[in-house]
């Protein structure tokens, strides 16, 4: 969001704990929603978000961790629009390119991109929330049927105020 990502070194000692400790946990985020969120367009995101992983890849492996381990420790975060086509389109392009990347990388033909798709905070409107309703169900709709493993719809209310517990429940 600032422009620089996180030091990379900082993330191997708790990669190594993680994988020695909590083979489930995906403590490393790769995380594109700031290039969405500054205007980036969906092959930007895309682009940025593969780039950050093998980034992280890299590190990772020279830190003595193997290629099937190092993969399973990274999330995807991508954004979710109105737009449901390019959406499903977006997310399924990452994880048939990601899976390209672990192929000539070496790793396991089982490991996948774990996705977690957040509903586009710049889609949602000040001037009529209840309208975000419909914008929230088809961003995540779209995540849903491109198969996320993760999805998180923002409140209704989140453009105008904190939101309420009426929004959260909704």
């Amino acid at each position: 969001r600032i422009g620089e990502g996180p030091d990379l070194d900082c993330v191997v000692p708790l990669a190594q704990r993680v994988a020695a400790e909590f083979s489930q946990v995906k403590p490393i985020v790769v995380d594109a929603l700031p290039v969405h969120a500054t205007g980036g367009s969906d092959a930007q995101e895309l682009g940025y978000s593969l780039a950050t992983g093998v980034a992280y890849l890299r590190v990772l492996t020279e830190a003595g961790l193997d290629i099937d381990t190092a993969a399973k420790l990274l999330e995807f975060r991508y954004a979710a629009t109105t737009e449901q086509f390019p959406t499903i389109a977006k997310l399924r392009a990452a994880r048939r390119v990601w899976s390209r990347v672990l192929e000539v990388s070496g790793a396991a033909a089982d490991i996948g991109q774990y996705q977690h798709v957040v509903a586009s905070p710049t889609m949602l409107t000040r001037r009529d929330p209840y309208g975000n309703l419909l914008r929230e169900t088809v961003a995540g709709f779209a995540a849903g049927v491109a198969g996320a493993d993760a999805v998180t719809l923002l409140p209704f209310d989140a453009a105008i105020c904190a939101p309420t517990p009426f929004s959260r429940r909704i």
